[in-house]
């Protein structure tokens, strides 16, 4: 299973420098923050087990959206 990850992520990662190697800042940017948000949700999901016990599905997306309300903040900062 590990060699088929591997295999797979090499794939997806020449497929992702192919795609987006002339693409603007803007897109790179968004491709990139909808990637930390799927990093967040899946860290949560995985790492966190009380809280996604006790707080059910959502505990991904409440704490992707902690993640991006501590980021506004510290913007407007």
């Amino acid at each position: 299973m590990w060699i088929a990850i591997a295999v797979i992520s090499g794939i997806a990662s020449l497929a992702g420098y192919a795609f987006f190697q002339h693409s603007s800042p803007d897109t790179v940017a968004f491709v990139l923050t909808f990637a930390a948000g799927a990093i967040l949700t899946m860290l949560a999901d995985t790492m966190m087990p009380e809280a996604y016990e006790h707080g059910g599905k959502l505990v991904g997306v409440v704490t992707t959206f902690g993640f991006a309300v501590a980021y506004v903040i510290r913007t407007l900062d």
